[in-house]
């Protein structure tokens, strides 16, 4: 997908976050973020087209932990992490923009560091 095509600027920030669907919680880490939605890896492989409850928790965030409703739009095999814990990368699109992220998301994304290589 080409920058033109996206409907929000990502941000590449990793932190832990909870997914929610149909009675089952998924743990997963943030790999971009933007206001339209989330990409994170996942041990556990969710189901495509599902309806979902993210629990995002950001450092230093005055809201404190962040409840958003979306829609799994895709699931694929995190080719980096293929025998690993994170086999699976996650895209997430909201039910509702969240104009208030980015400024936000844009300060947090300068001190983000991603985790260490498997």
């Amino acid at each position: 997908m080409t920058d033109e095509r996206r409907k929000a600027p990502r941000f590449a920030i990793w932190f832990p976050m909870k997914l929610s669907s149909e009675g089952d919680v998924i743990l997963g880490i943030t790999r971009d973020v933007s206001e339209v939605g989330v990409l994170l890896v996942s041990a556990a492989e969710p189901k495509e087209g599902a309806s979902v409850e993210l629990t995002l928790s950001f450092p230093n965030d005055d809201e404190g932990e962040r409840i958003l409703k979306g829609k799994i739009v895709r699931v694929q095999e995190n080719e980096k992490d293929q025998e690993g814990l994170w086999r699976f990368r996650v895209a997430v699109e909201f039910d509702q923009r969240v104009d208030a992220l980015e400024p936000f998301l844009e300060e947090l994304s300068r001190t983000s560091q991603p985790p260490p290589e498997p």
